[in-house]
């Protein structure tokens, strides 16, 4: 073991001392969930540090876009996997590789937006139910773990995407109708289904937080989400991303407290759904695009959030031509510094936690996770 893994390792072993230390009852962990048998990994931990697949702007080989980055993600080493679903059976291909938690746009859209009619309760209900009891009862013996949500939530709230504007009641109540089926759907087919290994959660997901917290702005996280009982928020933050580390671990604590608490699942019930800067924002400078956002990621992982997902493997926005460069590989299929940078994270992570295997016959929890990764990216990692 290097002398740097040596030292972050330090990080598991005092953990749970430093945790009781600055807490007076420390924050629940989420279940670890075993992998099939994978000769390379073959046990699972919430490694919290991932990226994501949506509408790739190229590829380079005959499988689709999204499976072709979803093996290239695999082959970092990354076991967390965000993509669009449309089925279940779609998702055959993407279970089969070793991923342990997929983090799944599902029936993202904005038809409820003028109210939902019997017809589209019937038809949202049966989809989430159906979609739901097929994980469950399909997968379970994979033990993986499935966060079924949506994409920027305050963009289907606001008319016209106007951050000038409050969120009109009409859409709120809509919204909030919306969730409360989607979660009912969910929580029926967990009742009704005898699964033991596998998990499935909702989530929701906010993006013009600062409105809110700073400017008092009815947005989603303040009009909507004290009014739900979903399982986790995921935040797209791009909104606070490059804020100071302290102003975003104050941001991260307004959002976890606007949700209800909810028994059996973690204190802090935030997941980190989008961050991250492009290469046109950074100049086109590969060694500065992997710095802003190692900094970026070790600022979210500071406040401990079980996952934190880089926006993505592939880049998927193009302006007058121009790939603006949300990637980790990019249209000449050249890997970028920071795809190296979390190559190496995770294969940090994998020795770290056998290493804590040996030691204490357990695998790390995800604060634990969170705390490795942080340490490592902010020592610099393999450099």
């Amino acid at each position: 073991m290097s002398p740097t893994l040596r030292l972050l390792l330090g990080v598991f072993l005092l953990f749970p001392t430093l945790l009781t230390a600055q807490k007076n009852r420390p924050s629940p962990q989420l279940e670890m969930t075993p992998l099939p048998a994978v000769p390379t990994m073959p046990d699972a931990f919430p490694q919290v540090v991932g990226t994501q697949a949506f509408g790739p702007a190229y590829k380079f080989t005959k499988d689709p876009a999204v499976l072709e980055a979803a093996k290239g993600i695999s082959a970092m080493g990354s076991r967390i996997l965000k993509i669009d679903a449309v089925s279940g059976g779609q998702l055959t291909p993407y279970i089969a590789m070793p991923f342990t938690h997929y983090v799944i746009w599902y029936r993202s859209n904005d038809a409820w937006t003028k109210g939902l009619t019997p017809e589209l309760r019937r038809r949202e209900y049966n989809a989430m139910y159906l979609f739901t009891k097929d994980l469950l009862t399909r997968y379970d013996t994979t033990g993986k773990t499935f966060f079924i949500g949506h994409w920027e939530g305050d963009w289907y709230l606001l008319p016209g995407q106007d951050v000038k504007k409050d969120a009109p009641p009409e859409r709120i109540a809509a919204m909030i109708e919306w969730f409360a089926l989607r979660q009912k759907a969910v929580d029926d087919a967990r009742a009704e289904v005898p699964y033991t290994k596998c998990r499935v959660y909702t989530y929701a997901e906010v993006n013009r937080v600062r409105d809110a917290m700073k400017d008092g702005r009815q947005r989603m996280v303040n009009a909507v989400l004290p009014k739900l009982a979903v399982d986790f928020v995921s935040y797209s933050a791009y909104d606070c991303q490059l804020l100071p580390a302290e102003e975003v671990r104050a941001t991260l604590d307004y959002v976890n407290a606007q949700l209800p608490p909810k028994a059996g699942l973690p204190a802090k019930r935030v997941l980190i759904g989008e961050c991250g800067l492009s290469w046109k924002a950074c100049g086109g400078d590969g060694a500065k695009h992997e710095q802003r956002n190692r900094e970026i990621l070790t600022k979210f992982l500071s406040w401990k959030p079980a996952m934190v997902l880089f926006w993505q493997y592939y880049n998927n926005e193009v302006v007058a031509g121009e790939q603006v460069g949300f990637w980790l590989v990019d249209n000449k299929n050249q890997k970028t510094p920071l795809h190296a940078t979390l190559t190496s994270l995770y294969a940090a992570q994998e020795e770290a936690a056998r290493e804590l295997r040996y030691k204490t016959r357990r695998l790390p929890g995800f604060e634990e996770m969170a705390s490795f990764s942080e340490n490592w990216l902010t020592a610099g990692g393999a450099r």
